[in-house]
């Protein structure tokens, strides 16, 4: 009797268990099926329409496919890697159960980790353009005193050819006159030397002072570090997730508006690669897929960047180290060659 007695319990009991793993096997996969973009303004999509946003197209291809149904875009302009790894240890529980939720992750940082040390040595595009129309005035008034020389120095040649004893009262009469021009003159030059250009050209030549040095290396550094706890915290919190890197493109163009910077381009590219190492080092250990677009931006025309005049703000605003609406399409089909490579 007790031996049926605990057969029929062994059976309850088994039938339990079943009722219940296999509803959990059933929603093992989230639901909703969460895309997330994680990163600085290239995950933010700046100088681009929402639409045109490489989130929002990779959004598209992978809702078509049916592999998610909900697309959440964390992207903040100019985020450096620690500003990211502040911003998600700082994450409430909604936007934690997102993760929780996520089937794809998209992570863009690092460009800043290199920007950030350079703008502190580089004029901003406002700077840039007030020292271009500084420049344009003084070409002006040059111009504008040149004929009013050519006469006085035409003059002086003439009372010195036909200098007397009783020309001299005119001939200082014409020196008094000419002082006021080496004044000016004086004053122009002055005025070019405050625009601080001939500290400015060494850097564009891509000669960098000790201290920038250091601080770029430092920033490397610290980016490997934190890049690792980002991806750390991601595996962590998101255990459904396919996670997708992009790496850093060189955000100095060789060339603005026609003038070559082909130097400081050149020493930041070096910077940008180590941080790519870091990233392609990490993928092997963590499991996360990398889409390439330093390569592909590298072998594109100018077309994917930015350039722009900003007429609302009725000055003249320019943007070259965001990506274009083609830069933003060609990163968006990276990340979806770079998710297929996993699924397919």
């Amino acid at each position: 009797m007790i031996n049926a007695i605990t057969q029929v319990i062994l059976e309850v009991s088994c039938l339990f268990v079943l009722a219940v793993a296999v509803p959990l096997a059933a929603h093992a996969e989230p639901e909703p099926r969460v895309f997330i973009a994680i990163g600085d303004s290239v995950s933010a999509g700046f100088g681009v329409d929402s639409g045109d946003r490489y989130t929002a197209l990779l959004f598209d291809k992978l809702q078509e496919s049916d592999y998610v149904n909900k697309y959440v875009n964390m992207g903040v302009d100019g985020f450096t890697a620690s500003m990211l790894l502040a911003q998600l240890n700082g994450l409430d529980e909604e936007s934690l159960s997102l993760f929780e939720s996520a089937y794809v992750i998209t992570i863009n940082i690092g460009g800043n980790d290199i920007l950030a040390p350079l703008v502190r040595y580089l004029p901003t595009p406002e700077d840039v353009v007030d020292i271009v129309f500084e420049l344009w005035e003084f070409i002006q008034e040059a111009m504008a005193m040149v004929p009013y020389v050519m006469s006085v120095a035409t003059e002086f040649q003439e009372e010195l050819d036909n200098l007397s004893i009783w020309r001299l009262p005119a001939l200082n009469r014409m020196i008094q006159d000419a002082l006021p021009i080496f004044g000016e003159v004086s004053d122009m030059f002055e005025r070019v030397d405050d625009l601080q250009l001939v500290g400015l050209l060494p850097l564009l030549a891509g000669e960098f002072s000790p201290e920038l040095d250091t601080a770029l290396r430092s920033g490397v550094g610290s980016f490997a570090e934190e890049f690792s706890e980002i991806i750390a915290w991601v595996n962590a919190h998101a255990p459904y997730a396919v996670v997708i890197v992009n790496t850093v493109y060189n955000p100095i163009p060789k060339q603005l508006s026609g003038i070559s910077i082909e130097g400081l381009s050149d020493r930041a590219d070096g910077f940008v690669r180590d941080i790519n190492r870091v990233i392609a080092n990490g993928r092997a250990a963590n499991g996360y897929l990398v889409a390439d677009v330093y390569a592909s931006f590298a072998g594109e025309p100018d077309n994917i960047m930015n350039f722009f005049v900003d007429t609302s703000a009725l000055m003249l605003s320019f943007d070259f180290i965001h990506p274009s609406a083609a830069g933003h399409k060609l990163i968006a089909r990276l990340n979806y060659e770079a998710f297929r490579t996993l699924v397919d």
